[in-house]
C-alpha cells in the first residue's frame, strides 16, 4: 500500500538545505520588522520555509543566552 501513496501529498518533507550568512541575517532583521511572515521570507529569499523557521528558532535562542 505505501507505493501507491501519493508523495506530494505527504506531511514530511526533506529539509530544504542551509541558508548563507547573509540570508539568516536578512531574515531574521526582516522578520523582526513584523511585516513578513516565514512564507514570505522564504520566497523572497530563495530558500524553503523550513530554513528559515530553523534560522529564526536559533536567533532565539542565542538571543536568550544560549550558546
Amino acid at each position: 500500500m505505501l507505493q501507491l501513496a501519493d508523495r506530494r501529498r505527504s506531511r514530511s518533507a526533506p529539509m530544504s538545505g542551509k541558508m548563507d550568512e547573509l540570508q539568516a541575517l536578512a531574515a531574521v532583521i526582516l522578520w523582526k520588522s513584523g511585516h513578513f511572515d516565514t512564507f514570505d521570507l522564504s520566497a523572497v529569499l530563495g530558500v524553503g520555509e523550513d530554513a528559515v523557521c530553523r534560522t529564526l528558532q536559533t536567533a532565539r535562542h542565542v538571543a536568550n543566552g544560549g550558546a
